[in-house]
């Protein structure tokens, strides 16, 4: 009796044992597979911010802007200053969160407007994107001389109107519920339609590089720049320099 006793009470305490054994395994199992998911999974980004306007997709871009029909268009000059130079308005996002910036000066055509919103529209999903110009028409007259004709006899007539963009200028916005990785893809293909250098740029790309060029500028251990050689003349340097040279050192044509 004795005999069986202890053997009865060994079995249930190994028992005891091994169904603890299991609970705390498994326990522990749920635990770690609990926080591996809590250090995997992100939180979803909040577009509380986002504003929608009424029209979510790009507007077509006359070729002739919005004349009086009772006054004859005028005919204007190259006006390459318009080109020259950082942008001071149009340099900073409103309505989106990503953009497209001009890195150098140059001109937008109704062919160019065209193929970036063919682009758009058919890369966009507008139910939670959209996408808005930066300006609302052409301005600027480009007159051209038929083939063939001899030179004189005055000023040629209109061939098509253009809108001559400084440099940082916005270009176009993208926004909504969406991240950046879904509309670099689409910002990317419409800078080959441009016949000048841009640049994708979000809200802290564009807080990024003001402070580089602040901190650059202001930790440069190096002198000898081209700032101090145009204001120093340095080897005759003058007789090559232009105005614009005086007002930017070389940071903008």
């Amino acid at each position: 009796m004795k005999m069986n006793s202890l053997m009865n009470r060994t079995a249930g305490e190994i028992l005891r044992k091994v169904s603890f054994a299991s609970i705390t395994k498994e326990s522990h199992c749920c635990f770690s597979l609990s926080s591996c998911l809590s250090l995997k999974l992100k939180q979803p980004p909040n577009y509380d911010h986002v504003n929608f306007p009424e029209r979510r997709r790009l507007k077509i871009i006359d070729k002739i802007p919005p004349l009086d029909p009772s006054t004859r268009p005028p005919k204007m000059m190259k006006d390459l200053h318009q080109m020259r130079g950082p942008e001071l308005v149009q340099n900073k996002l409103l309505y989106g969160d990503f953009g497209l910036q001009a890195v150098t000066g140059g001109r937008i055509t109704q062919k160019d407007t065209e193929a970036i919103r063919m682009i758009i529209t058919k890369q966009m999903d507008d139910r939670y994107m959209f996408a808005t110009w930066r300006f609302n028409h052409l301005w600027q007259a480009v007159s051209r001389k038929g083939q063939g004709r001899r030179m004189g006899g005055g000023k040629g007539s209109i061939d098509h109107y253009c809108l001559p963009v400084k440099a940082e200028r916005i270009i176009l916005e993208m926004g909504g519920r969406c991240d950046f990785k879904e509309v670099v893809g689409v910002l990317y293909a419409v800078r080959k339609c441009l016949s000048f250098r841009t640049r994708v740029v979000t809200h802290e790309s564009m807080r990024k590089r003001e402070e580089l060029e602040q901190y650059t500028e202001k930790h440069n251990i190096n002198p000898f720049t081209f700032k101090y050689c145009v204001q120093n003349n340095v080897l005759g340097c003058s007789k090559f320099l232009n105005r614009y040279d005086y007002m930017w050192y070389g940071k903008y044509l």
